[in-house]
């Protein structure tokens, strides 16, 4: 029995097969290839704000940035439009600055906040390094989830 080509069926199957077998191949390697970038750190976004794989696993040194008395320190960066009325305030010993200064911004990587007035935040610990960072233009009103954060750093569990 032979097919329309003259082929016998099994070299038909046989293509077939190799064709599959390639198709599997090119889809293992792209996850594999995806994974490795993943696990690798690479950031999800232009200006690093997502690298976090976990709450609070960003350790970066930024030369002139301080935490307040040693204590974890939240810098929120925003334009004057976006600043709240009246001031926030933190529960805990905890360390807070308000700045619109776009150079402050662009060397904590968070540019859009004066800029564009997407206001955003970076976590200090207590040894001065940015621990977590976030746009966030709703900053003003989620104290709760910040303090958590900062409470953590402060228990030196970051």
């Amino acid at each position: 029995m032979v097919d329309a080509a003259g082929e016998p069926p099994e070299v038909e199957r046989r293509g077939l097969r190799r064709d599959i077998g390639l198709v599997l191949a090119v889809q293992a390697v792209s996850v594999a290839l995806v994974a490795a970038w993943f696990a690798s750190g690479h950031a999800s976004a232009p200006d690093d704000g997502l690298l976090q794989l976990d709450i609070l696993s960003l350790s970066e040194r930024v030369p002139g940035v301080e935490a307040i008395n040693g204590q974890p320190t939240m810098i929120v960066l925003t334009c004057p439009a976006l600043l709240p009325a009246p001031p926030r305030v933190l529960d805990g010993p905890y360390g807070l600055v308000v700045s619109t200064d776009p150079l402050l911004a662009q060397r904590l990587a968070l540019p859009l906040a004066t800029s564009e007035c997407q206001a955003g935040y970076v976590l200090l610990d207590g040894d001065s390094l940015v621990r977590y960072r976030s746009y966030d233009p709703g900053w003003a009103q989620h104290s709760f989830e910040q303090e958590v954060l900062l409470d953590h750093l402060a228990g030196g569990h970051g």
